[in-house]
């Protein structure tokens, strides 16, 4: 049984680290991986997941007992997206969205464009930096409502830290003033 091309796909066989003892590995430059049996020749189209970060991939076994991941951008890239240079080692998505795998999204770039392009992309998809690094769980108008709420005595302290997850101890430091002290409680 042979795998249908797409319009104009073109197929490149996958360098593994070892090899595989009854199956070649193709990718194509639609973002597709398929498997060759080496005895029947039969094609099998393999079914990517996304990891934990949002990257397609799917998982063999070689023959030396090792499991493998086939990560669809990177063989992708590898196979045919222009390298500028041996600098650039990293590949990064242009839209941001990590299981959108086509030759025009993807790009090499270097360590240092990669940071800025991690940036970029928190940025993109809503994350708030603050002085400490990482994000804030709260945003200024919550404090101001969990403010209101602390003065009032109308909700227990375990309501609201279970309301906006977080702990206790955060509540008693807004309370306070230590955490939030710029916000003034909601009207």
């Amino acid at each position: 049984m042979k795998i249908k091309n797409l319009r104009n796909e073109v197929w490149k066989k996958i360098k593994l680290p070892s090899a595989h003892k009854s199956k070649i590995y193709w990718v194509s430059n639609k973002a597709r991986i398929k498997s060759i049996d080496k005895s029947t020749k039969k094609e099998y189209l393999l079914k990517m997941k996304p990891d934990h970060h949002g990257h397609l991939r799917a998982t063999i076994r070689l023959a030396n007992g090792k499991n493998y991941g086939l990560w669809v951008h990177k063989h992708v890239a590898a196979n045919f997206v222009n390298r500028p240079s041996k600098q650039h080692k990293l590949i990064i998505h242009k839209n941001y969205q990590r299981d959108d795998n086509k030759l025009k999204n993807l790009k090499w770039v270097t360590e240092a464009d990669h940071r800025s392009y991690i940036t970029e992309r928190l940025i993109a998809n809503g994350h708030v930096f603050h002085s400490k690094g990482g994000s804030s769980k709260l945003k200024a108008n919550q404090v101001a409502t969990i403010k209101k709420y602390l003065n009032s005595g109308k909700k227990t302290k375990t309501f609201l830290a279970n309301k906006y997850g977080v702990s206790l101890t955060q509540l008693k430091r807004i309370e306070r003033g230590e955490n939030w002290g710029h916000v003034k409680p909601a009207k």
